[in-house]
């Protein structure tokens, strides 16, 4: 399987077939490490309830999300996941 991305102004999402995910914010997203941190542990919860699909995929972050619920990103990463299951 090849490698494909998918993306929407908040996140963008590259399929790597691998079983490692990754989850990359930068500064530039939001500068302080609480923000960054708390934006990697909402994905890391999205990850974990949604199960093993979300494992092989790496997450990058485009735009601070860290005001958004866990509910609200699960169903981001599921909406990005089912379009190319």
């Amino acid at each position: 399987m090849l490698a494909s991305n998918t993306h929407t102004p908040e996140i963008i999402i590259k399929h790597s077939g691998l079983l490692k995910a990754s989850i990359v914010v930068s500064k530039n997203v939001a500068k302080k490490a609480v923000d960054r941190n708390r934006i990697k542990r909402i994905i890391k919860e999205a990850q974990r309830v949604i199960g093993p699909k979300a494992a092989s995929y790496s997450v990058i972050v485009k735009k601070n999300i860290a005001d958004l619920k866990t509910d609200q990103v699960k169903e981001l990463l599921i909406k990005h996941l089912n379009k190319h299951a």
